[in-house]
């Protein structure tokens, strides 16, 4: 069936602003052929992007790895990128979902992956209340939906919905695990299972909608 499987596009290391780009123009796509497709990515080198309403100041060391800051096309806080692994998933619109439904339900897919690395990760129930005022820092300030490792940070994530599609934008920061061999890892564990069990979630994602 047309728009059925899910195209799979393993990307090639690029600068912050041509990945963010490519994500912009790839969403603005939708429709056009498919519906459903998964990019994974790397950065060439220490890169920082924020989310599109991120108004924030960028801490000065940040400033001295990466002097130009990229702007995501979904939401979120500040990240600092230096050896992590990132996808972007895009789905065809659907007015009658919740978009947080897609939080728990590719969270709790990535966190298979993780697992099959002896990663054990847990979803963060509910957003800690702060001590201090929020920096907006992704990986430092943990929201409901993140998975943890051993109370770190392992995966933030963001969504954008626009009448085109749904892009939705992971970051994972494994320790003892490099970029590359995330990547590596997750391109076998993908074609193993992955796919199958991120198309039967979406599946039952789109059955438990509303009509």
């Amino acid at each position: 069936m047309p728009g059925k499987n899910i195209v799979f596009l393993e990307d090639r290391p690029r600068s912050a602003d041509e990945q963010m780009h490519i994500d912009h123009c790839l969403l603005e796509r939708m429709g056009a052929g498919w519906n459903r497709l998964l990019r994974t990515y790397r950065f060439s080198g220490s890169s920082v992007t924020v989310g599109r309403t991120f108004r924030k100041p960028i801490p000065p060391e940040w400033e001295i790895l990466s002097p130009v800051v990229a702007v995501r096309p979904t939401g979120g806080g500040a990240v600092l990128h230096r050896d992590d692994f990132c996808l972007s998933l895009f789905l065809s619109p659907r007015p009658a979902c919740s978009p947080r439904s897609f939080y728990p339900l590719v969270h709790g897919w990535l966190g298979d992956f993780l697992g099959s690395l002896s990663v054990d990760t847990v979803a963060l129930k509910e957003t800690p209340s702060p001590s201090a005022p929020l920096r907006g820092l992704c990986f430092d300030e943990p929201v409901c939906g993140d998975l943890l490792w051993k109370s770190r940070k392992v995966l933030g994530g963001a969504l954008r919905i626009t009448s085109k599609g749904i892009l939705y934008q992971g970051s994972l920061s494994t320790p003892g695990f490099s970029g590359i061999c995330l990547e590596n890892a997750f391109s076998v564990w993908y074609g193993k299972k992955g796919e199958k069990i991120l198309e039967r979630l979406l599946q039952e994602e789109v059955l438990s909608c509303p009509a």
